[in-house]
């Protein structure tokens, strides 16, 4: 599991489900996902030799011919083409949304001692019930708005491939997480505790229980991008080593 490969495979993760729009060119991916999404518009994969200027201006009015009208500028780091995309974004403006390290485990020698709370019961989510209590956690961690009957639905008719967790203590949900199982690798996304519940172990048992169907499923390499103020600390500790950092700015059209 050499660096390279840790960063290739974490530029090559973009997801997004069937019923976004999205916008796709040699430059740059415009995803615009569900309004209920905490980032609902979203521009990523950024491949041009064009001045950032240009870009900036046509990625947001390509985003106001999807009736949006602010874009997080996503997946900026030091390899971003054009180079100066992201002083460029500052300059006219833009503010920071977020922070990520690109953080990766190898699983070879199978998963660390994590010392998961007896307390915790994690299990997958197989209903609409326990959909519905995980989108309450991601608000309540990521903001957004709940989603609504037929969005949940969607996602449920997904949950054989991207498995979701649902984290109760005492009978009451706490956390979610999910996975993905692709290109040699588990992608772990989507972790989210209740502000009450931080602390207490239930990130770690939600990392344990996905880390564990990585190894199950046979793939050499875990990899997930952490906030750097909340989960990545959680992740370093727990054994990960970070490879990079890629960040995110929010632009309205002027």
């Amino acid at each position: 599991m050499t660096p390279e490969q840790v960063l290739a495979a974490a530029g090559a993760w973009v997801w997004y489900p069937p019923e976004a729009r999205v916008v796709e060119t040699d430059d740059y991916l415009l995803i615009a996902y569900p309004a209920h999404f905490s980032d609902p518009t979203v521009a990523t994969r950024w491949q041009s030799d064009r001045p950032a200027d240009e870009l900036i201006d046509e990625v947001l009015d390509a985003a106001h011919g999807l009736g949006r009208e602010s874009v997080n500028f996503f997946e900026l780091s030091e390899a971003t083409r054009p180079p100066d995309l992201e002083p460029r974004l500052r300059a006219r403006g833009a503010v920071r949304t977020e922070t990520l390290a690109v953080l990766a485990l190898d699983l070879s020698a199978g998963v660390p001692d994590l010392d998961v709370p007896a307390d915790l019961e994690l299990r997958r989510v197989l209903d609409l019930d326990d959909l519905r209590a995980t989108d309450g956690i991601d608000v309540a961690a990521f903001g957004g708005s709940l989603a609504d009957e037929t969005a949940l639905a969607s996602t449920a008719s997904r949950l054989a491939e991207e498995p979701r967790y649902v984290a109760l203590r005492a009978g009451v949900p706490v956390g979610t997480a999910g996975h993905t199982i692709q290109s040699g690798a588990v992608r772990l996304w989507g972790g989210a505790v209740v502000p009450e519940a931080r602390h207490t172990g239930v990130y770690r048992g939600l990392l344990d229980v996905r880390l564990r169907a990585g190894v199950e499923a046979g793939v050499a390499m875990a990899l997930v991008k952490g906030r750097v103020e909340t989960s990545a600390p959680v992740l370093l500790r727990a054994g990960f080593r970070q490879y990079g950092e890629v960040r995110a700015y929010r632009l309205g059209r002027a």
